[in-house]
């Protein structure tokens, strides 16, 4: 198993060295863009909580399925609900 492992580690890494200094860094930018996105916080929770990437996507979906079923409100109702006239805002 440890051999099979180390086998595919030294053709990945025989394979980046074939790559032209360009593609290289490129391959790195994005493995780093791809770590940092999952693991870098990209926004905050109304009460806080930090989100990271990922995170934040998942939630972002979850509105957009939620408003795609109907469990929405719009603005002008939204403005009722807290005491405010639409039309001032």
């Amino acid at each position: 198993m440890v051999m099979a492992l180390l086998n595919n580690v030294e053709s990945i890494y025989n394979e980046i060295v074939l790559l032209s200094i360009a593609d290289r860094d490129n391959l790195f930018n994005r493995m780093k863009r791809d770590f940092y996105r999952n693991s870098e916080i990209v926004a905050y929770t109304t009460d806080g909580n930090a989100l990271t990437h990922e995170l934040y996507q998942k939630r972002v979906n979850a509105g957009i399925e939620q408003c795609m079923r109907g469990e929405s409100i719009g603005l002008e109702e939204f403005s009722k609900e807290l005491g405010y006239n639409y039309a001032d805002l």
